[in-house]
C-alpha cells in the first residue's frame, strides 16, 4: 500500500498537511506497505515543529500488514492501520490527532500509557510495610491512572528505533504523585507480523506498587465511526469484579453466568449495554475488570477477541496480565476534537486495558502489585489482527 504525501513537506503521514491531500488516506494497493517519512524539518505542520514543546516527536512503525504512529508524549498510540474487508487499511484508534487537540482534551488518556497505577485506588490510600501512603485523589474521592502527573503526561525518551521496534524509557522520581520509590521504566512497542506487542519492564529502589497498561480507544469500523454497534466481543473470563457505586471493587470475584457480563461466547457489546443490571448503572455502562480464566497457570494467554461485521477486522488480545478492564466510552460527551474533525461521541469507542486488578493494594485476596528493590516488573500484551472471511 502506498499513501500519497503532504504537498508541503513530502511526508506521507504529516498530521497537519493531510487536509491538503484529501485529508485522510489516498491509497494504492501494492505488494508492500510503503510509507515515506522524510519530511522537511522546517515544515510547520509536524509534531516536531509544535511550538513550545521541545522534544515532542511522532514515531512510525510499519510492516507489510500494520502501520502505527506513537508519540513520546505519554507514549500515545495515535494511529493504528490494519487491512479491512476490501484490503484497504482502516485506522481503528479513536482519539485526537494533532498535539494541540491532545493538550486541549478533557480526557487525558486517549491512546496513552497508564501508570504508575492503572485504574482506581480507594481514596488514594494504601499501606506498604506498615506505612500509609496517600496519593492524589483525581477521580472524585479516589486515585485514578497514576494521578495528574501520571505516565500519560510525561515526555518519554526514545532509546531505540527501527522500522518495526521502538524502546522508550522514563524515570519517575521518588514521591511523584506520592508514590514511594524512584521507578525506572522501559516500554517496548514493536510489530511482529500481524501483531502489535507492548512490553513493560520496571525497577524500583524502594518497595512500591505498580500496575501499567495502555489506553487506546478502539473502533474497528474506523476512527471516524459514530457507534460500536457492529462489534462482537468474546472474553476469556468466567468471572469479573463487581464494584461499589463509586466504582471501587467490592473485593469479591463474581461469576458472569446469567448476567450482561457473560462474554464467554461472542456477543454484541451494544446489546449487552441495553440490558438491565445494577453494575451497568453504577458505571453508566461497562467499566469493569474481567478476570482472565486460568491466569494463575497460564502465564501468557488469550484475554479477548473482538470483531466488526462492517470491516471484518478481528482483534485478539493476549497478555500476561490477570485481567482486562472493559470500558465502553460511557463518558465520551462530544467535547473533544478527534481525527477528521470529529468529536468524541458517546460510546463511539471501547477500551480493553490489560492490567492487574483495581485497588489491589487494599485487597489482600487480589494478585499482588507490590514491586520490591532488586526485582523486575514485567508485563506483555499483544494485539493481533486479522480479517474474518
Amino acid at each position: 500500500m502506498q499513501l500519497n504525501g503532504c504537498i508541503h513537506c513530502i511526508n506521507y503521514f504529516c498530521l497537519y498537511c493531510k487536509p491538503f491531500s484529501d485529508y485522510h488516506y489516498i491509497l494504492k494497493i501494492e505488494t508492500e506497505f510503503i510509507i515515506q517519512t522524510n519530511y522537511r524539518s522546517d515544515c510547520p505542520f509536524t509534531w516536531a515543529a509544535f511550538p513550545d514543546q521541545s522534544g515532542l516527536r511522532l514515531y512510525t512503525l510499519e510492516n507489510d500488514f500494520l502501520f502505527v504512529t506513537v508519540t513520546n508524549y505519554g507514549l500515545r498510540i495515535v494511529h493504528l492501520l490494519t487491512p479491512g474487508a476490501n484490503g484497504e487499511p482502516v485506522d481503528i484508534v479513536v482519539g485526537p490527532e494533532k498535539p494541540d487537540d491532545f493538550f486541549a482534551s478533557d480526557n487525558p488518556y486517549y491512546g496513552a500509557v497508564i501508570g504508575r497505577y492503572a485504574n482506581r485506588i480507594d481514596h488514594g490510600r494504601f499501606q506498604l510495610n506498615g506505612e500509609e501512603n496517600q496519593l492524589e485523589c483525581n477521580n472524585g474521592a479516589h486515585h485514578l491512572h497514576g494521578g495528574r502527573a501520571g505516565l500519560h503526561n510525561q515526555i518519554w525518551d526514545c532509546i531505540f528505533q527501527s522500522k518495526e521496534k521502538l524502546i522508550f524509557s522514563h524515570t519517575s522520581a521518588h514521591l511523584t504523585e506520592h508514590y514511594p520509590g524512584t521507578l525506572h521504566i522501559e516500554v517496548t512497542i514493536e510489530l511482529d507480523h500481524q501483531s502489535l506487542k507492548l512490553s513493560y519492564n520496571a525497577h524500583t529502589d524502594v518497595t512500591t506498587v505498580i500496575n501499567l497498561t495502555h489506553h487506546p480507544f478502539f473502533n474497528l469500523n474506523g476512527c471516524d465511526a459514530s457507534t460500536i454497534d457492529s462489534h462482537q466481543l468474546q472474553l476469556n473470563a468466567e468471572t469479573f469484579l463487581p464494584v461499589r457505586n463509586d466504582m471501587i471493587p467490592q473485593g469479591i470475584i463474581q461469576q458472569v453466568t446469567a448476567t450482561p457480563f457473560d462474554f464467554t461466547v461472542p456477543a454484541s457489546i451494544t446489546e449487552r449495554l441495553a440490558m438491565q443490571h445494577e453494575q451497568l448503572e453504577f458505571g453508566n455502562g461497562f467499566d469493569h475488570c474481567f478476570v482472565r480464566t486460568n491466569y494463575q497457570s497460564e502465564k501468557f494467554g488469550l484475554m479477548a477477541s473482538v470483531s466488526s461485521s462492517q470491516t471484518n477486522i478481528q482483534m485478539s488480545i493476549y497478555t500476561t496480565e490477570p485481567g482486562v478492564q472493559l470500558y465502553t466510552g460511557n463518558f465520551m460527551e462530544g467535547n473533544n476534537k478527534m481525527k477528521k474533525d470529529g468529536l468524541d461521541v458517546f460510546r463511539s469507542a471501547f477500551c480493553l486495558e490489560t492490567q492487574h486488578f483495581p485497588d489491589s493494594p487494599n485487597q489482600p485476596s487480589f494478585p499482588s502489585t507490590i514491586l520490591e528493590p532488586g526485582k523486575t516488573y514485567s508485563s506483555t500484551t499483544v494485539f493481533s489482527f486479522s480479517v474474518r472471511n
